[in-house]
C-alpha cells in the first residue's frame, strides 16, 4: 500500500484498504454487551440472509473452510445462537438455522457497530452521507456482495 504520511494514501485502492483494515480492527473489538463473538456475527448474518443451509453451502457463501465454519456452527450450536435440523431434501443432510437467540445477539452486535459508524459520520452533511451510501453500495455489489 502506498501511504505518504503528509497526504495520505495515493490512490482509492489504497484509501479503501486503509479503511477495511481500520474498520475491521474496530468491528472485530469485543464492546460491552456483546453476545455475539465478531468473528462468528458473518456466519449469523450469512444465515439471516439465506435462511437455513447445510454447513457446506455456508462455507461456499462465506469463502471459508469447512473446518473454520463447522467450528463456529459448534460453538454458536452450543450457545443456542443456531440449531441443526434435518433436510426436508436429503434426510442424510441437516440444516442449519438461526434462532430467536441468535437473531437478537447478532441485532444487538449489528446495533453497536453501527452506533461506531454513526459517531464517526455525525459531522458529515446530509449531501455528503448520501453521497458515502451511494458509493458503497456501488461497490460492494462489484465486489458480488449479496451476503
Amino acid at each position: 500500500m502506498h501511504v505518504s504520511e503528509s497526504d495520505g494514501p495515493e490512490t482509492a485502492e489504497d484509501a479503501l484498504a486503509q479503511l477495511m483494515m481500520t474498520v475491521g480492527r474496530r468491528f472485530r473489538a469485543r464492546l460491552d454487551g456483546d453476545t455475539v463473538d465478531p468473528s462468528q456475527a458473518a456466519l449469523l448474518y450469512t444465515l439471516k440472509c439465506r435462511g437455513a443451509m447445510r454447513l457446506s453451502d455456508i462455507a461456499d457463501a462465506m469463502k471459508l473452510d469447512a473446518s473454520t465454519v463447522s467450528r463456529h456452527v459448534q460453538q454458536l450450536g452450543d450457545r443456542e445462537f443456531i440449531e441443526r435440523g434435518p433436510d426436508p431434501v436429503d434426510g442424510r443432510a441437516s440444516l442449519i438455522r438461526l434462532t430467536e437467540a441468535g437473531r437478537v445477539g447478532l441485532k444487538f452486535s449489528f446495533e453497536q457497530r453501527r452506533a461506531i459508524l454513526a459517531e464517526a459520520l455525525a459531522d458529515w452533511n446530509d449531501e455528503d452521507r448520501e453521497q458515502l451510501r451511494i458509493q458503497l453500495s456501488r461497490l460492494a455489489t462489484a465486489l458480488g456482495d449479496h451476503a
